[in-house]
């Protein structure tokens, strides 16, 4: 036990002897290696063909364009900086993730921004899409509004909507991969829309 005190008072008495030694004279230390931070490309719509911002995004530009001048009020950073992320490129990176079923590093690494950053985004984006979401026509006044609209579409009357249901594929979660999995041994959810004459819509999924 002495001999281990006594190595161990000399290490730290040494340490404190180099460490009072002028610059020139303490010997090679480690240096710490500082990492380069790489800043990609951000995505933009700008230079894509109609046909790739719908496979990209499943929207079309003038979808994304009205979709972003709803959300915009919501999302628009109080602050702007160099390193800010516009809402446009935070729109396409959720709507990228949401076509695709992908995870947040596929949408951030198309997006030109860091996963993190991603992250923290997007619960508010989400937000502002889930917020647009129209509710049922709960008043006589907007029922016959709605029912007019159709009549003068194909002359049906009495109708308040059209309903319909797809399959969405996505990459299911590892824990519960059972609950998506669908007759044709594929992974998706069921979602249903509900829209009236002017398309405006709710929509609604379960898991299957």
């Amino acid at each position: 036990m002495e001999v281990l005190l006594i190595q161990g008072a000399r290490r730290r008495r040494a340490q404190q002897q180099q460490q009072q030694l002028p610059q020139h004279q303490q010997g090679p230390q480690r240096q710490r290696r500082r990492q380069e931070r790489i800043f990609r490309t951000r995505t933009a719509l700008h230079g894509l063909r109609e046909h790739d911002i719908i496979q990209r995004y499943r929207l079309n530009w003038q979808a994304i364009q009205q979709l972003l001048r709803n959300i915009e009020p919501q999302l628009a950073p109080s602050l702007l900086t160099p390193r800010t992320i516009p809402t446009e490129t935070k729109l396409l990176a959720v709507l990228h993730m949401l076509a695709s079923g992908s995870f947040q590093t596929t949408g951030a690494l198309v997006a030109g921004i860091s996963q993190p950053s991603f992250s923290a985004f997007l619960p508010k984006v989400l937000d502002a899409i889930i917020g647009l979401t129209p509710c049922f026509p709960n008043t006589q006044q907007k029922q016959q509004e709605r029912k007019q609209g159709f009549y003068l579409i194909n002359g049906f009357p009495h109708v308040l909507g059209a309903i319909d249901c797809t399959h969405v594929r996505l990459v299911p979660p590892a824990a519960t991969e059972h609950l998506y999995r669908n007759r044709k041994h594929t992974h998706s959810i069921n979602v249903q829309a509900i829209v009236d004459y002017q398309y405006r819509g709710k929509v609604s999924w379960e898991c299957t």
